[in-house]
């Protein structure tokens, strides 16, 4: 029983290259969580100008949406190895570059705006390369377990490296951060080298797209794709779901009559709960009907939060969210699993460039979205309104996408962008 519920570790034991990939996925999870940190910090310290920090956080986030598009057509082109080398290699420059200007007697401003979206770019190139390699390094049916690591990867290193970035600013100042990445990148370029080739399966006569033919190529096997369409089109929702974060300081002040230590708390209960999720996602593996039992988890997701805008006690907002968070993880396991067994390997790059530029973009928008509602409508009403809206639409997908609703895992990559019939559900044992 307990082998069913603990997290699937088959990938890191059986596949050596995976192992390496995760190491290094994992190395660098931290060095940007780092890098989160110190940006802000030294910014706001040489200039004092609120405006500065966003506008070096958004040269930052454009560039990143810049790579992962970039880094989905090359992807789909060039060995995968070499092109993470190469990011990674790149992103390390940057790191350095970066504790270079900091430790001159008068660091550049400018710098860091060049930098900063330098590492973007580097990112973006860097994570998708990564996501299109993964499947081809691990059996078909591993590759949900592969999610649930690679999830659990980045949840506990976006709660744990600003922790640490922010302790080595405080230590020894931002110079020594940028130092501590660069090395930190240098470990993940030596373990990627160690990788076989990873060349996507494209016909070596095939002629090489304009990248922007190339992109509208994506965007229309993914619009053609009656399970990859589905999952893109829920994602949608939880882009939404995610500007909930913006209500925060407001709904522990005047629903919870909370302070700060209450607003931290509300962060960290989602992650909590994700992590959760993940060390006991042994049973992942063996949905019979994962599509099914991810729009489920939708919807219940959904309904928590809902849920979450009528708690007036701390204690039981926390529980919901740490709910929410472990219901969440559950459907981006799963939708992870989905995306990659039904993508064909000529198209993997792209479609995880566009499931990447979701989820990073997904806050973005969803704040706005929030943030609009919360000026009108109390921040619990604002909360109940966001996850009843969701919980309905999720709903309503779950009733009519029966392409998602039916999917399975597939046993094999598809050999070409044509859908084709949706395979009918397994009978249970």
């Amino acid at each position: 029983m307990l082998r069913r519920v603990v997290m699937d570790i088959g990938p890191l034991r059986d596949s050596k290259p995976f192992r390496n990939v995760f190491i290094a996925r994992t190395v660098s999870v931290f060095g940007i969580g780092m890098l989160a940190v110190a940006l802000p910090v030294q910014v706001y310290a040489m200039t004092g100008s609120t405006v500065h920090v966003g506008a070096v956080a958004a040269a930052e986030g454009f560039a990143l949406l810049a790579g992962f598009l970039w880094g989905g057509v090359l992807a789909d082109r060039h060995d995968r190895r070499k092109l993470m080398l190469r990011a990674r290699t790149a992103a390390g420059i940057g790191f350095v570059l970066l504790a270079v200007n900091a430790f001159l007697p008068t660091p550049s401003v400018a710098a860091l705006y060049v930098l900063a979206a330098w590492d973007g770019l580097a990112t973006g190139v860097s994570v998708t390369a990564l996501l299109a390699a993964t499947p081809s390094l691990v059996a078909p049916d591993k590759l949900v377990a592969a999610g649930a690591l690679n999830a659990l990867t980045v949840r506990l290193g976006s709660m744990v490296s600003p922790a640490l970035g922010g302790l080595v600013v405080s230590a020894f100042g931002v110079g020594w951060n940028y130092t501590a990445a660069a090395v930190g990148t240098l470990g993940t370029i030596v373990l990627l080298t160690g990788l076989p080739p990873l060349k996507p399966a494209v016909a070596e006569d095939e002629p090489e797209q304009n990248p922007l033919k190339a992109i509208g190529d994506g965007f229309r096997f993914v619009a053609s794709h009656r399970v990859v369409g589905s999952l893109m089109l829920l994602g949608l929702l939880f882009m939404v779901a995610g500007g909930i974060p913006v209500l925060m300081p407001a709904f522990a002040s005047q629903s919870l009559d909370g302070g700060p230590t209450t607003v931290g708390l509300l962060f960290a209960a989602p992650a909590c709960g994700a992590v959760l999720a993940s060390v006991t996602s042994g049973w992942a593996g063996s949905v019979q009907r994962p599509g099914l039992a991810l729009l489920v988890a939708s919807v219940a997701g959904f309904t928590a939060l809902a849920c979450l805008g009528f708690a007036r006690h701390p204690a039981l907002a926390v529980a919901i969210l740490f709910v929410y968070g472990f219901v969440e993880s559950v459907e981006e396991i799963l939708r992870y699993g989905l995306i990659q067994s039904h993508t064909p390997d000529s198209h993997l790059g792209r479609v995880n460039a566009l499931w990447a530029a979701q989820e990073t973009g997904g806050g973005a928008i969803g704040s706005l979205g929030a943030g609009g509602l919360g000026r009108y409508l109390a921040p619990g009403a604002a909360i109940v309104v966001y996850g009843t809206v969701s919980a309905v639409l999720a709903l309503v997908l779950a009733l009519t996408l029966t392409g998602l609703r039916t999917a399975t895992m597939r046993t094999k990559l598809e050999p070409s962008p044509d859908p084709g019939p949706e395979p009918k559900p397994e009978p249970s044992p």
